[in-house]
């Protein structure tokens, strides 16, 4: 176990401690959970273990209707694939590379998250920005992070996803040692061998980004990003969702960690809460505070709201052939910013909502995606 593992350590799902944990709240017994994940998995729509809890997919109202609209992790990639417009060209690697997607934007003039420092070995490129410092060694990165001007800093893998590999680093604790937003201390020296070892593929180091103030009394020191999914339909760039993910609040990231995680339903239109989830309990009510609970959360509108979903739509239009992306945004003091750009989300509406992704409030939009994608060489299959 790493420095930079913890994330990686806690997004494993323990199946035989979720079943135990359903059966102690009143939840059907092993044997029909078991038969029923089996059937599942095996069946059409190729439904983990996993999501059976996540979705409680053993209730009377997740039937068959439920399981149509649905879209499990196994048909991700093909449900955002089939959006895909291929006639209008494809940037699949550029939007995969969190630098390079920063350097297209930011040219464009668009708010971005700005990377201050990149690691990235011999050889490989990095784009031409003013502000990128690059390293290419163990060395350079021992430098970087052992000067106090260059601290706080948000590290992350260059082309990962689910916030793997990434740390809020506060500052050093003494020369050398480095303190992370958990209170954890690691060597600058073993930081540096661990990033050359475990991302070749490069790292990034960006400002420690934090909500806006108001913003921030419901989530905490950690940065929570808001996913906003946009689709290119004959009507122009739509936003389709979004969703906010709280960190855990002992985590320094909104990624997998081992304590409680609420996400939001924000409605697209106003920008308000309207309805909060714990991630991984579908037994629990809806809930009403974020990581203050002494400050509701439910009802609350995100600031600068109009602005980021205007920053969404002129992004999507640099990918003319992708039909869907879901960036993840900051909420800042200084306004909304993109920080990332995914061509194949992963459908947290699904999550948060407690639905599913293609239910009768959010299929239209999808249709008309489709029915754009079919001109351009894309829209199949259908969902």
């Amino acid at each position: 176990m790493g420095y930079l593992s913890t994330t990686s350590e806690a997004g494993k799902y323990n199946v035989q401690r979720a079943v135990e944990e359903l059966v102690a709240k009143g939840g059907p017994g092993p044997l029909r959970q078991g038969l029923a994940m089996v059937r599942l998995q095996l069946g059409r729509y190729k439904v983990r273990p996993e999501e059976y809890f996540t979705y409680a997919l053993w209730r009377k109202d997740r039937g068959r209707a439920f399981l149509r609209d649905f879209i499990s992790n196994w048909r991700v990639n093909e449900f955002n694939s089939s959006l895909n417009m291929p006639d209008r060209g494809l940037a699949h690697d550029l939007v995969n590379d969190k630098v390079g997607t920063e350097a297209l934007l930011f040219a464009r003039g668009l708010p971005v998250s700005r990377t201050l420092a990149a690691y990235a070995p011999e050889g490989e490129a990095l784009p031409d920005l003013p502000h990128l410092r690059a390293l290419r060694s163990a060395q350079d990165l021992e430098a970087f992070l052992g000067d106090p001007a260059n601290l706080p800093v948000f590290g992350k893998p260059r082309a990962d996803s689910f916030a793997r590999g990434a740390a809020a680093i506060s500052g050093l604790s003494e020369p050398g040692r480095l303190r992370f937003l958990t209170g954890e201390i690691v060597p600058v020296d073993g930081l540096a061998a661990e990033i050359v070892r475990d991302w070749r593929q490069g790292y990034v180091f960006q400002p420690f980004y934090q909500c806006e103030a108001s913003l921030r009394r419901h989530v905490g020191a950690a940065m929570a990003s808001v996913r906003i999914v946009t689709l290119w339909t004959d009507r122009g760039i739509e936003p389709w969702y979004a969703v906010i993910r709280l960190p855990a609040k002992t985590a320094m990231h909104d990624g997998d960690a081992k304590d409680q995680r609420i996400w939001g339903l924000i409605d697209i239109g106003t920008g308000e809460v309207v309805k909060l989830r714990i991630l991984r309990d579908p037994l629990a009510e809806d809930q009403r505070h974020g990581n203050d609970p002494d400050l509701p959360f439910l009802g609350f509108r995100m600031p600068d709201w109009a602005r980021a979903i205007e920053i969404c739509q002129e992004a999507h239009t640099s990918f003319p052939g992708h039909g869907i992306i879901g960036w993840d945004v900051f909420l800042t003091d200084a306004g909304p910013i993109l920080n990332e750009a995914n061509a194949s989300p992963g459908h947290v509406y699904q999550v948060a909502a407690q639905r599913p992704l293609l239910n009768p409030d959010l299929r239209p939009a999808y249709e008309r995606a489709r029915a754009f994608a079919r001109q351009h060489g894309g829209g199949n299959p259908a969902f």
